[in-house]
């Protein structure tokens, strides 16, 4: 069962990573219907994103701390640079590979221990309607920003091959792991943790799939 788990977490972040970004390329596109700016488009984006992008940095912050990496900067306003909208950043100091990856993966496991914690303190859902409304607009904003640097993908792209050597090694040094994947207690942790955070997933799927749709109809009618 948590094999499944895992499976179908993985699948939906995917799916979320794809959905977001169409739903901010036709938020932007619908926006510059009436703003004719495109810098106080990606502005007001940005500023609608920011809870995410808070979560995002400290997602990199809190990693960098963690591995003993100095950080001497952290920003979460956005900034112009380039004629482009820079949401958020953390300038800290690069030792080495592995870290550098870890830093640059962080913010997707920071935003899923963000849904997890909601989760565990029944923050969302809740009974009252308002707050409801407020938690669901700082999940999606978070979890449409857990993948919002160029170099978090190039980063997260480069550790599959040493996800590869690790199991390569495993396998021809035929190193058992039957200690570890026969725990009950870490098993019932991993899909107690997968079922919480299945939730938030769900409905940040289901959000960007009617926002896209809603978008779309908006552009078409007022066009």
């Amino acid at each position: 069962m948590t094999i499944t788990f895992s499976l179908l977490v993985l699948l939906q972040i995917v799916l979320i990573f794809f959905l977001s970004h169409l739903t901010i390329n036709e938020l932007f596109y619908f926006l510059r219907i009436f703003l004719k700016k495109e810098k106080v488009v990606y502005l007001f984006v940005s500023f609608l994103f920011f809870p995410g992008t808070v979560v995002h940095e400290m997602g990199h912050f809190t990693a960098a701390t963690i591995l003993n990496l100095k950080v001497h900067e952290v920003r979460f306003l956005p900034q112009l640079e380039k004629n482009q909208i820079k949401l958020g950043s953390v300038l800290y100091e690069k030792k080495d590979f592995i870290r550098g990856i870890l830093v640059g993966i962080a913010p997707i496991f920071f935003a899923l221990s963000f849904f997890w914690i909601l989760a565990k303190f029944h923050l969302f859902p809740n009974s009252f309607f308002w707050l409801n409304i407020l938690f669901g607009y700082v999940v999606f904003a978070v979890s449409s920003t857990m993948f919002s640097s160029k170099q978090d993908l190039v980063d997260f792209v480069l550790i599959v091959p040493i996800i590869i050597i690790i199991i390569g090694i495993i396998y021809i040094f035929n190193i058992k792991l039957d200690i570890v994947l026969n725990n009950k207690l870490l098993k019932e942790g991993f899909y107690n943790f997968f079922h919480d955070i299945n939730f938030y997933l769900l409905f940040s799927l289901i959000v960007n799939i009617i926002l896209i749709i809603l978008f779309k109809i908006f552009r078409l009618i007022f066009k």
